[in-house]
């Protein structure tokens, strides 16, 4: 299939303009202009992942995570980026992005994360544009905060996860940010949420949600990585008929110890 026609159905499922200003979505490395045959998905791109690419016979990989956050002064290829870009570029691989658009598009990222923890009639949380944005909460029958940390770690498969807040709670509001979501604790608190489940948040940031009775579990960045199961889904079910094949890397980069 013509990669410029799949960028086409991608950028018409996720528009780039749903995009945050600070991030960076779209092609990143190479051209779409031409066949492509196969598309590695994966939810972080690294040298294991292009070498699995090029082992896959992959003219495109599609990522949630940018490899360009900002803009390059110098690629050196003796450095980790560097190094990626050279292998893309040597065997004429592209890398195709969806980071805050597929997040904030009412189908996408943070949707897919809220059906695994069976979150019914949704609200988004944090707004970007009229009628879509980050995040999404919903309410629930009255259930115990340990029955959710139960629930969570198990569908997330987590051998154990940060929480922030009183374990004896009653929950009654959840909602759900994948990846970091320290930028949605006040949506939370003016939304009176009562449990929020995300990744990355900072001690300064937990010890503020503390101080205003907000409920967190801290699941960790890489729990996206679900999501993009989603994404070949929705792929699937789309004009692209191009192989499409979900990494078996797994670029978590922590490790319980």
């Amino acid at each position: 299939m013509n990669g410029k026609k799949i960028e086409t159905i991608l950028e018409k499922l996720f528009p780039i303009n749903l995009a945050y200003d600070w991030d960076n979505v779209g092609l990143q490395i190479g051209s779409l202009n031409k066949d492509v045959n196969t598309i590695l998905l994966s939810l972080d791109i690294t040298d294991e992942v292009c070498n699995e690419a090029i082992e896959k016979g992959s003219e495109l990989i599609i990522v949630h995570h940018p490899l360009i956050f900002s803009p390059l002064k110098s690629i050196k290829t003796d450095s980790n980026i560097g190094k990626i870009i050279q292998k893309l570029i040597q065997n004429d691989i592209a890398l195709y992005v969806m980071h805050t658009n597929f997040d904030a598009k009412e189908n996408g990222l943070n949707k897919i994360l809220a059906d695994m923890i069976n979150l019914k009639n949704t609200n988004v949380l944090s707004f970007t544009t009229e009628t879509e944005g980050i995040g999404l909460y919903s309410d629930i029958d009255s259930t115990p905060v340990s029955d959710l940390i139960t629930l969570v770690k198990t569908v997330f498969k987590l051998e154990r996860a940060r929480y922030i807040g009183d374990l004896d709670a009653i929950v009654k509001r959840v909602a759900i940010t994948g990846g970091s979501g320290s930028s949605g604790i006040k949506d939370c608190l003016k939304n009176n949420v009562d449990l929020y489940i995300t990744g990355d948040i900072s001690y300064h940031h937990a010890l503020d949600s503390l101080a205003h009775g907000l409920n967190i579990i801290d699941v960790g960045h890489n729990i996206e990585k679900y999501a993009i199961n989603g994404l070949l889904e929705i792929l699937k079910g789309s004009d692209i008929t191009s192989e499409l094949i979900l990494s078996k890397v797994n670029t978590d980069p922590y490790k319980f110890v």
